[in-house]
């Protein structure tokens, strides 16, 4: 049992080394000069700290992290106000036009983001949000709902309905019985929910490269082209934005992630 235990040990310390390569690479990489980079060297040949200076300097940078939280902050608030709210209507109800529904936003589950881009693009156009954190907003909120949605039904099907009647008797309507008395209980998929949309959508960088020409609206993500030109790219500078990028979603799921495990748990039981 004991040799057993051991060959797990190796082979998950095996994965976990793969799986942390890149992030161990880059954090190593932004560190090295850029004729360091350029020889692949393992490690770089003394502390370069020019990297981060560059990074601390750079205007595009701070305006990217600026777009970044008001583009993830709005987008959570807005994603956790809808799909909690058509979670709580669809496992509240059992007829089959809700479990139609239900299924209907799974279904936006399948299709390749990849796949909606032209739709997308022509759409933002129209409306007139190209350019715009708005644009990116909308379709970021519109992302996240299948997720919440399926997240929100399995959790609160495990919440029970006396709760909702008690409150009726108290005389609380729909949306005060949501707010006032199921709300709190759903702190654990909440969380669930921020997370995993929150890195989505922190870390993308095609839907910004498509939809955003102008640095004063590009998100941190997309800022990293303040450090290329058509012939040159500052590779350590480069390195060093992604590990500020890496920082922020890092510390988000090591400051929640008792209630991640807990709201996955819970999350999809009955969905």
């Amino acid at each position: 049992m004991r040799k057993k235990n051991i060959g797990t040990y190796i082979i998950l310390t095996v994965f976990c080394i793969i799986i942390l390569f890149p992030v161990i690479n880059a954090v190593v990489s932004s560190f090295k000069t850029n004729a360091d980079i350029n020889r692949t060297a393992l490690l770089p040949s003394g502390l370069y700290l020019q990297n981060y200076v560059k990074v601390a300097k750079n205007r595009a940078v701070w305006l990217g992290m600026i777009n970044s939280f008001i583009i993830v902050g709005l987008t959570m608030m807005f994603s956790v106000m809808l799909a909690s709210l058509a979670g709580y209507g669809i496992a509240r109800r059992t007829e089959k036009r809700f479990v139609f529904i239900y299924y209907f936003f799974l279904s936006a589950m399948m299709i390749p983001t990849a796949a909606n881009m032209t739709a997308l693009y022509a759409l933002i156009r129209r409306l007139g949000l190209l350019d715009t954190r708005t644009g990116l907003i909308l379709i970021y909120t519109a992302g996240a709902l299948p997720m919440g949605v399926m997240l929100y039904t399995g959790f609160l099907k495990n919440i029970p309905k006396e709760l909702d009647e008690s409150a009726m008797i108290d005389g609380c309507g729909y949306l005060k019985r949501f707010v006032r008395v199921i709300l709190p209980l759903m702190k654990p998929i909440i969380v669930t929910q921020i997370i995993t949309s929150c890195v989505g959508v922190w870390n993308d960088f095609f839907t910004p490269l498509l939809l955003i020409r102008s640095p004063e609206s590009r998100p941190l993500t997309a800022a990293i082209y303040s450090f290329t030109s058509e012939n040159f790219s500052d590779w350590g500078a480069i390195f060093a934005v992604l590990v500020v990028a890496m920082i922020p979603p890092i510390t988000l799921f090591i400051c929640c992630q008792k209630y991640f495990y807990s709201g996955v748990t819970a999350g999809a039981v009955k969905g």
